[in-house]
């Protein structure tokens, strides 16, 4: 009868080839993840403003989305990275008051990624008929461990469009 298992030896090479193996595909791994959390992140985004622009759309309200940390209040600064929320804005006042309602909120997962608009703004508001008021606006998306990032740019007429590239400069570049 013969014996069918493995020698030290041939166990050590297994272990020693798998290690080499992972020493490559471990790096390539949190780079995946990263660009993941970013493609993740403007995805939410150009969801939301297709949802703002469709509000405005059907209610015939004036509909704004705003950087927002704890999802009950906007900031007063233009850094989107924590989250925002979408409120309709029913007094026209441009502030989310308790009256008024609230149609979305998104929260960011903490990391390394920033979201910003290229202008510091610090809301979007949408028409009643639908479109963007005041002039066009970018959001631009860095990973200070990524060497690229994306950006959304939101058009006057209220159209929205979503690439991979950045401006040089826009993520420190």
């Amino acid at each position: 009868m013969k014996n069918q298992g493995f020698t030290l030896l041939e166990l050590m090479i297994v272990i020693a080839v798998l290690s080499i193996i992972a020493l490559y595909a471990v790096p390539g791994m949190g780079t995946l993840m990263r660009n993941n959390q970013l493609t993740t992140a403007k995805n939410a985004l150009v969801a939301s403003l297709q949802m703002a622009r469709a509000e405005s759309d059907t209610t015939g309200r004036n509909v704004v989305l705003c950087p927002s940390s704890n999802g009950r209040q906007c900031q007063t600064v233009g850094d989107w990275s924590q989250g925002w929320l979408i409120y309709r804005d029913d007094n026209l006042n441009g502030r989310f008051d308790p009256v008024e309602s609230l149609v979305l909120t998104h929260t960011q997962a903490a990391g390394t990624l920033t979201i910003r608009t290229s202008d510091g703004r610090r809301k979007l508001t949408y028409r009643g008929y639908g479109r963007a008021d005041g002039s066009n606006v970018r959001f631009v998306f860095c990973d200070a461990g990524l060497s690229t990032g994306g950006q959304v740019v939101v058009a006057n007429s209220g159209r929205i469009r979503s690439t991979d590239r950045v401006q040089f400069g826009d993520c420190g570049a």
